[in-house]
């Protein structure tokens, strides 16, 4: 192999190399600064956990969606972050919840972001019905519409979106009816069998008297009787005072003590 022949090979290697490169780094020149941050950011998470990676929590994130939610911010936030992994289709890197904590509020939820266009747009299932929240760039003239995964996509279509409220509510009806199996059905019929044998040895009379097919008054429920005024309980008898003591009579003075001597006393 002559040496001219190698260095046209490497020469073609080397453009085959700056080809690939470019086809890598354009579309990367293309975006806008904020678009770069957010691919450089949402790229490598690809395939995680949004919770475990902390995603709501990047300002670049969470700035977004406070602005383009509003109201909305709360009952959204609740919803993705039953999402179990980052996803990419294409250009569009997004999140889908995976079930409702507050089905009283919403059913669904998902967040794309499309590096593209560098949109953020937001689906949320209410009543069934799909609410759209989208961001509109300022230089662009026209509405930008968002553009959504495989995943989604069916709940922009009316008529796939109608056909999986009746898929939802005929699964709803058949839970709650619940079709009988082998035991069932003998059970039911043997009811049946049950049910004919009496109405046989009881059969109805075919002719109803006018006086049978007028409805009898109710009787009139009885007065209570007016209960009796319980007896005053006799007033018990005051006790008799006891009788005073007689006062003991005082013993008669001796007659020595009635005369006690006299003594005088001089005086010096």
């Amino acid at each position: 192999m002559s040496t001219s022949l190698l260095k046209k090979i490497r020469c073609l290697h080397i453009v085959w190399l700056a080809l690939m490169l470019n086809a890598c780094v354009a579309p990367l020149l293309l975006m806008s600064p904020q678009g770069q941050l957010m691919w450089a950011l949402l790229k490598p998470l690809v395939g995680l956990d949004p919770n475990d990676v902390g995603l709501f929590e990047q300002p670049l994130i969470k700035n977004r969606m406070r602005e383009l939610l509003g109201k909305n911010y709360d009952t959204t936030l609740s919803l993705l972050k039953t999402a179990d992994k980052i996803q990419q289709e294409g250009p569009l890197i997004y999140l889908v919840s995976t079930y409702t904590p507050i089905p009283e509020m919403a059913e669904k939820a998902g967040l794309v972001w499309n590096s593209d266009t560098n949109q953020m747009a937001v689906m949320l299932m209410k009543g069934g019905a799909p609410l759209i929240i989208s961001e509109q760039l300022s230089n662009q003239t026209e509405k930008l519409v968002p553009s959504w995964p495989k995943e989604l996509a069916d709940y922009t279509d009316p008529q796939k979106l109608q056909q999986k409220a009746l898929e939802a509510g005929t699964s709803q009806v058949q839970q709650q009816l619940a079709i009988p199996d082998a035991d069932g059905v003998n059970a039911a019929q043997g009811v049946a069998d049950v049910k004919e044998t009496v109405m046989e040895e009881a059969a109805m009379p075919t002719n109803i008297t006018e006086s049978a097919a007028k409805p009898t008054a109710p009787a009139m429920p009885a007065v209570p009787a007016v209960p009796a005024v319980p007896a005053v309980p006799a007033v018990p008898a005051v006790p008799a005072v006891p009788a005073v003591p007689a006062v003991p009579a005082v013993p008669a003075v001796p007659a020595e003590i009635k005369s006690l001597p006299v003594v005088e006393v001089k005086k010096p």
